[in-house]
């Protein structure tokens, strides 16, 4: 019998309920810190003056208009997008809470709307891919967990398991098989100081539409409570400025990379039967400047502006996964933000 939302949502209350409440979330790392003078110093991901943990966040973003070629086949031809829209809500909660070890669950919902100027010019009579896109809300649901486990005051580890539901299904979300992605990514890192630490791990991520597994290097480093660089190699770098008095600013500049994966399933539109089922596949890199503000003791908002350059989009047709349908799209400015909570360190005791 396959789980339902609401089962995912009691596990959860369960876990915020049943979380000891000297636990710090750390939303970016995926441990749990814990400040005591009882026990043993041991390792823990991250280095001082990061970048804020997150223990529940609120995003949304837009895009502004842009042309997307899908070619003279199936796609639609060359397109406007007068805008895109994104929106996401995403937490993590402990539930458990050792000295050497910490397992957190997370959740996250994750959506976006591609709006088209208008997808059946040139193309009346006919069932595009573009056609179907317009206006149909692409949905993420991922439940992920994970673990932290210190083996002295030097070294660590650290994975990540999810199960993630990636389509333009109907609903909050939907178990079909055609949706789901499985990952996984292990992580040995050594905290050198509490000003620097590095790691080496491993990602894997399959679905239906590809299978991949990636190498990648962290490496954090504090120069001063103003300055630090916050990298995890080659998916993201940034350099960390932290201003005010209390540091209650954040600047964050850099560059990440930005994957998307949908299932686009045709069996619920009527008019597109014969368009059967497709993949799209988008990669891009995101280059940009973001700044955190803390505007209480739990509520921080945060603004997030820059470029985001297309690296390769594409369709695949399910019925034969190794076709690639490459388009091309163009490259845009974007804008996003957002309020998230965190957990003020001078109540953690």
């Amino acid at each position: 019998m396959n789980p339902t939302p609401a089962t995912y949502l009691l596990l959860l209350l369960l876990a915020v309920c049943t979380a000891p409440a000297s636990a710090q979330i750390d939303i970016e790392q995926g441990n749990l810190e814990v400040l005591t003078d009882d026990h043993p110093v041991f390792s823990r991901p991250g280095v001082r003056y990061r970048s804020q943990s997150r223990g529940v966040s609120i995003r949304y973003e837009t895009q502004p208009t842009f042309t997307w070629d899908g070619g003279q086949g199936i796609a639609g031809g060359k397109q406007k997008v007068t805008h895109l829209e994104q929106f996401t809500f995403k937490f993590k909660v402990p539930l458990m809470n050792r000295v050497r070890t910490k397992i957190l669950l997370g959740y996250e919902w994750d959506t976006e709307k591609y709006f088209f100027n208008d997808p059946y010019e040139g193309h009346e009579g006919q069932q595009t891919l573009f056609q179907l896109l317009d206006e149909r809300r692409l949905k993420a649901n991922k439940l992920s967990a994970y673990f932290t486990h210190s083996w002295d005051e030097r070294f660590y580890t650290s994975g990540r398991f999810r199960m993630s539901l990636n389509g333009d299904y109907q609903g909050l979300i939907d178990f079909d098989d055609i949706y789901h992605t499985y990952s996984a990514a292990a992580v040995y890192g050594k905290k050198v100081d509490e000003d620097t630490e590095w790691a080496i791990g491993i990602t894997y991520s399959q679905n239906k539409a590809r299978k991949i597994a990636l190498p990648f290097f962290v490496y954090n480093r504090t120069f001063n409570e103003r300055w630090g660089i916050q990298t995890a190699l080659p998916g993201q770098a940034y350099l960390r400025r932290n201003v005010g008095s209390k540091l209650v600013n954040t600047f964050l500049l850099g560059a990440t990379f930005d994957s998307k994966y949908y299932a686009l399933n045709t069996d619920d539109r009527p008019g597109f039967e014969n368009l059967g089922q497709f993949f799209l596949r988008n990669n891009g890199v995101r280059a940009m400047l973001q700044y955190e503000h803390n505007l209480s003791k739990w509520v921080w908002a945060f603004a997030q502006g820059g470029y985001y350059i297309p690296v390769n989009t594409r369709f695949n047709p399910a019925e034969q996964v190794d076709l690639d349908i490459r388009t091309t799209v163009d490259a845009r400015p974007f804008l996003r933000v957002g309020v998230f909570l965190a957990p003020p360190k001078d109540l953690i005791k």
